[in-house]
């Protein structure tokens, strides 16, 4: 990508979805469900300070704990 993030995982239509891991430049990451190119379903961010969120993600946000 032209941001410098690194995506590795399940592709549809084009499009980031099912299992993957998304590795962005500032050193944010993301594990887990994608759904058309965003984080959607169960997964794992690790934000800037590296704190981990852990639960559901809709749309690309977190929603809540599993």
């Amino acid at each position: 990508f032209t941001s410098g993030a690194v995506y590795t995982g399940e592709w549809s239509g084009g499009q980031m979805s099912g299992k993957g891991k998304m590795v962005n430049a500032d050193g944010t990451s993301y594990e887990g469900d994608f759904s058309n190119n965003v984080m959607n379903g169960e997964g794992i961010y690790i934000d800037i300070d590296n704190v981990k969120w852990e639960g559901i993600f809709i749309n690309g946000s977190y929603e809540s704990k599993i």
